[in-house]
């Protein structure tokens, strides 16, 4: 496509589309993102529509477009949300240790003294599995396996201490 035509069709087009973008996406710095690449592809593209169907070709980019603007933007959104209640949880995890430190203190000093070591170096000192079996001298399999086995036990001690509370 040479200069002066595609100057001609942005001239032509270019509010039309960015009208349209601004309706789906309520946002100016967005419609105006959408309205850019839209020309850009044009302009890079191999496909060049004809004459009397340039206009329906653009407008049915732009709400293509936007379509996927919206779908990245619920992808983000629904990342972020599960962000945050990931962090909700871990400040209700937080309330719930320091309301039962005395409860958790007595489980931990229940288990033998090897996962007590690689209980307390994961979830207090917050090493990483391959640096609790560093620590310890085993291999990380055998640290996740006392983990899992003392986290499972863990769950049992709290349900038994819940179910016996009235």
């Amino acid at each position: 496509m040479d200069r002066l035509k595609f100057e001609s069709i942005y001239r032509r087009y270019y509010t039309m589309m960015y009208r349209l973008a601004k309706t789906i996406l309520y946002d100016a710095d967005e419609s105006k993102d959408v309205v850019s690449e839209v020309f850009t592809r044009l302009l890079r593209g191999r496909l060049y529509p004809d004459d009397d169907k340039i206009e329906g070709y653009l407008m049915t980019s732009v709400r293509n477009r936007c379509r996927d603007v919206i779908n990245h933007k619920s992808v983000r959104e629904r990342v972020e949300k599960l962000f945050l209640e990931e962090q909700k949880q871990d400040q209700r995890a937080y309330n719930i240790n320091e309301d039962h430190k005395e409860e958790i203190q007595l489980f931990i000093n229940s288990l033998p003294p090897l996962t007590q070591k690689i209980f307390r170096l994961r979830f207090l000192r917050e090493m990483t599995y391959e640096e609790v079996a560093l620590a310890t001298g085993i291999s990380k399999v055998t640290v996740y396996n006392h983990l899992s086995q003392s986290l499972q036990q863990m769950k049992k001690y709290f349900h038994n201490q819940q179910n016996d509370t009235p």
